[in-house]
């Protein structure tokens, strides 16, 4: 009886402790001007877990722990990474890549793809002609 009590607080004790290591980071995610960034990704290195900003460039992710490193990529702007610490806030600015924004193309559809892929007739308009 005794070694099933003490059993079974080791394993509430276990799932507190897992818990309590769970924290929220916050934070805004603007450009090189100051404005949002909308739909960043905002990914947990090393898993599958991740959010994306909102229109605001704001984002909300729960980390295991303060070894936690978030990476934070969208089209057109620089990857960066960031290790959690103790922050509980962490506003990025994202720098533009104009070197990445020549790999890829936008149709009249819609979607995005790499020059490479595309099956068709495309042209090239600079950011100089827009």
């Amino acid at each position: 009886m005794f070694r099933n009590l003490l059993t079974g607080f080791l394993v509430l004790f276990g799932l507190i402790q897992g818990l309590q290591a769970q924290q929220t980071v916050k934070g805004t995610i603007l450009d090189e001007k100051g404005s949002p960034i909308i739909a960043v990704n905002v990914i947990l290195k090393g898993t599958g877990t991740g959010t994306v900003s909102d229109l605001d460039g704001k984002y909300s992710i729960s980390v295991p722990n303060a070894e936690a490193i978030l990476e934070f990529s969208f089209i057109g702007y620089k990857n960066k990474s960031e290790k959690v610490g103790s922050r509980t806030t962490i506003d990025i600015t994202l720098e533009e890549d104009a070197e990445l924004l020549d790999e890829v193309v936008v149709s009249a559809l819609g979607f995005a793809q790499k020059k490479d892929q595309m099956g068709s007739t495309y042209a090239t308009v600079s950011t100089q002609d827009v």
